[in-house]
């Protein structure tokens, strides 16, 4: 059988061949395993609009023990590029969930029950628009799950429908993370504007400079906290953020500094801080007394902050 290398330039005859021609695949190989992926078969101009390189996971979930698996998005840096995802809110670039079975009971195209079947239609995560195809997946040498070859069709109305977007996959290294291991924040989470806003009122509040051996706000691993937060905090206190952030971010254009809070300096935020703490309004009041929590949360959730404080352990 030719290797992955070898097919990148192979007919669309010679890679339904070598599906064909394909070895059974051992499900429990691919466990844990992120796969390398190659598009092959596809004119060049679709594959600028789609992509040519990309990664397939399997995952064995261990609630279920199904094997599942997503595509991650990769930076288009050329097929012999290192592997570089494409990233949302830091975190890699997720679609088209599915999982592993095997060929039993499934409509294939006569040939292609040699292996495993990717299943786009049982995912984790559904999408209506995948749930027709499936892949059917074979190693090209005996024995070993190293190098894999699969390709596309649509299963409609019991009939099968081949599609030329073949593909190879290339055992690259373990999974370290997964897309279920994230917080789905939803519409409650802050934008990265609104996380700036709300860091700037952190170190104002907390006034560390650095000058007393602790880091400065701005050297601790926020990522964390937030991640945290959107995992964790009740959506009542999510959604009431948003209000009392702005709340402070704007106030200071109306209380005589004429710009918000992020443009002020360092003695004019801790000026308003001090005034704002003491607002005849019970809301302006709780808002300071909101943000104090949280900065004093993400300040004291970064173990160099932790190390100065002997026996505080884990936030």
């Amino acid at each position: 059988m030719p290797t992955a290398r070898a097919l990148r330039h192979a007919s669309t005859r010679a890679l339904r061949a070598a599906i064909v021609d394909g070895h059974p695949v051992d499900p429990a190989a691919l466990e844990g395993w992120v796969y390398r992926g190659t598009s092959l078969g596809l004119p060049r101009l679709l594959e600028r609009l789609s992509w040519k390189t990309f990664q397939k996971t399997f995952w064995r979930d261990p609630a279920t023990g199904r094997l599942l698996g997503w595509n991650v998005r990769l930076e288009q840096d050329g097929v012999d590029a290192p592997s570089r995802p494409r990233t949302r809110r830091g975190r890699p670039v997720t679609e088209w969930h599915y999982e592993v079975i095997a060929p039993t009971g499934v409509p294939t195209p006569p040939g292609f029950d040699r292996g495993l079947i990717i299943d786009y239609g049982l995912g984790r995560v559904p999408d209506l628009r995948m749930q027709r195809i499936k892949d059917p997946l074979v190693a090209l040498t005996p024995g070993s799950a190293d190098e894999l070859i699969g390709v596309s069709y649509l299963v409609v109305g019991g009939r099968c429908l081949e599609t030329p977007t073949y593909f190879t996959l290339e055992r690259e290294r373990r999974i370290t993370e997964t897309p279920y291991d994230a917080p789905r924040v939803g519409p409650l989470a802050l934008s990265a504007t609104e996380r700036a806003w709300a860091e700037a009122l952190f170190a104002a509040i907390l006034g560390t400079d650095g000058a007393d051996g602790l880091p400065p706000f701005a050297a601790i691993d926020r990522a964390t906290f937030w991640r945290s937060f959107d995992g964790a905090a009740a959506p009542l206190v999510r959604a009431g953020l948003r209000p009392m952030l702005h709340t402070l971010v704007f106030l200071p254009v109306v209380r005589g500094y004429l710009r918000p809070f992020f443009r002020l300096d360092p003695a004019e935020q801790a000026a308003f801080i001090a005034a704002a703490a003491d607002d005849r309004r019970a809301f302006v009041r709780q808002a300071v007394t909101t943000l104090k929590t949280l900065a004093c949360l993400a300040y004291f959730d970064d173990p160099t902050v932790r190390a100065r404080y002997p026996g505080a352990g884990a936030p």
